[in-house]
């Protein structure tokens, strides 16, 4: 049989998870050893994506089809989404009185099977209150009967967790506002919402709550190491099948990439990037936007170029103001770095026509500097300088400089334009680029952005962003001191 009758299954093995393969190897019944060994080279290539092995081709095609369907089947017994779907259509048939003999089974036979704690446990306890009402105005005594019994054996753990679920809305509030604003102390919250990760009596919705509430708490504090510990529990969790859906695991994929690009990792972060996007989720352009910053970086333009435009139909269909400007910031670049910047141009400009309230609104730094990048590399120094003045940037520029992800990169540009346009010398470019950047030469992962970026603009400026790299970027970030010195 040869390979090309296996590509259906080698697309299908292309739509797996790590993890999903993991659990399968751990929980499997299968006694025959040949579905047993496509389980395992389906383990070994999502494991070690660079060495995969082929799939023996003369195994009857009957157990790779075999494969195909109980994969997903299996998978979808334990997906907690799925069981939401579930609950949700539970919930709609018992307030409209559509609630079918089947269906009343179902849920009879899932309380009778009931094992503490679930992931939806909160949602199902009110599904629950919801039947026993249903039930009631029925006289159905024995069903009622059963419902009551887990109603009251479960109402301690139920109230238990709505109160951390109303906590960790406080936390959330506090430490976004520390995010943005840069707001009171959320480093308060760290042990409570730790406590209530490791607390496997709680529900996994309490618990996957308190793990995004400390990622995000991490990043505030630059803890990534942290960050990869609370990582490292996690992958645990994943493995045993608890969490479990594919939308969390993208979650998780792309959150990995995150910190991975922080600690300049881009092996890594590129590995978890391209498991982020295997599924697309509604974050699904979140994920591409961040993998193609990543693959920029790394300098694969051209792979970075095709991926974002491959995805067009996934960025017209997105409700997400923030993902969408992210898309076409990054596209954007991904042209500059194919060197298109004419196309790159009159993209930014058709895309600023159409977009020009919610940029201005959301984010107008990643556009501004990506089409300001654009003009620089067509050299066209005075629409940069009128852009600038046509939407107030440098204003703009002084207020968000308070962002925590702030780099200089839009102001570097603009001063670049006022030297080519002889408004200043080199060395007030110099003074300026210099001044600009000292503030954030301390944290590691911004000192590596603003050192590219230098590297980059030198072939506009030799001498100048040479002296700049000699002077900021030529040693280890912890090695920099202050010009003057208070």
């Amino acid at each position: 049989m040869p390979r090309s009758i296996l590509q259906s299954f080698y697309a299908f093995a292309e739509t797996l998870l790590p993890h999903q393969v993991s659990w399968l190897l751990k929980t499997h019944q299968l006694k025959d050893a040949q579905k047993i060994s496509i389980l395992k080279i389906l383990h070994h290539n999502l494991n070690q994506p660079h060495k995969p092995l082929a799939f023996p081709v003369n195994i009857d095609k009957r157990k790779y089809s075999y494969m195909k369907k109980w994969i997903p089947s299996r998978l979808e017994s334990v997906d907690v989404d799925v069981f939401y779907e579930w609950l949700c259509e539970m919930d709609r048939k018992i307030m409209t009185d559509a609630l079918s003999l089947k269906d009343e089974k179902e849920i009879i036979q899932y309380v009778k099977n009931y094992s503490h704690p679930t992931y939806y446990f909160l949602r199902f306890y009110e599904l629950m209150q919801n039947y026993r009402h249903f039930l009631i105005i029925r006289v159905r005594h024995d069903n009622y009967q059963v419902i009551s019994e887990f109603l009251q054996k479960h109402e301690s753990e139920y109230r238990k967790g709505q109160a951390v679920y109303q906590q960790l809305h406080d936390a959330t509030h506090d430490i976004v506002s520390q995010y943005k604003f840069m707001g009171e102390n959320s480093r308060v919250w760290e042990e409570k919402l730790i406590a209530v990760f490791e607390d496997e009596t709680l529900d996994g919705l309490n618990r996957y709550f308190a793990i995004v509430r400390l990622t995000f708490l991490y990043y505030v504090y630059k803890e990534y190491g942290r960050l990869l510990e609370l990582f490292d529990k996690l992958d645990v969790l994943f493995e045993k099948g608890s969490l479990y859906s594919p939308r969390i695991l993208v979650n998780y994929y792309g959150n990995r990439l995150l910190v991975h690009a922080r600690e300049n990792d881009l092996a890594k972060a590129q590995y978890y990037g391209y498991l982020s996007i295997r599924y697309k989720s509604n974050d699904f352009l979140q994920y591409l936007n961040n993998l193609s910053a990543v693959l920029m970086r790394d300098g694969k333009h051209r792979e970075a170029l095709g991926l974002l435009s491959r995805s067009f139909p996934d960025f017209k269909k997105t409700l997400s103001s923030h993902n969408r400007i992210g898309f076409a910031s990054f596209y954007i670049q991904a042209l500059i770095r194919n060197k298109k910047p004419l196309e790159a141009i009159s993209y930014a400009a058709g895309f600023l026509d159409n977009h020009r309230d919610d940029i201005l609104q959301n984010r107008w730094h990643i556009f501004f500097t990506s089409y300001a990048y654009a003009l620089l590399e067509a050299e066209n120094y005075s629409k940069i300088l009128s852009v600038e003045k046509k939407f107030n940037l440098l204003a703009r520029e002084e207020a968000y400089r308070k962002k925590a992800g702030y780099i200089p990169s839009f102001i570097w540009i603009y001063e670049l334009a006022r030297y080519k346009e002889l408004l200043i010398t080199s060395a007030q470019l110099f003074e300026s680029l210099y001044e600009t950047s000292l503030a954030y030469v301390p944290d590691k992962h911004k000192f590596r952005l603003m050192k590219e970026m230098c590297t980059e603009l030198k072939g506009h400026e030799p001498e100048t962003f040479q002296q700049l790299f000699d002077r900021l970027f030529k040693h280890p970030s912890y090695k920099v001191t202050p010009r003057y010195m208070a």
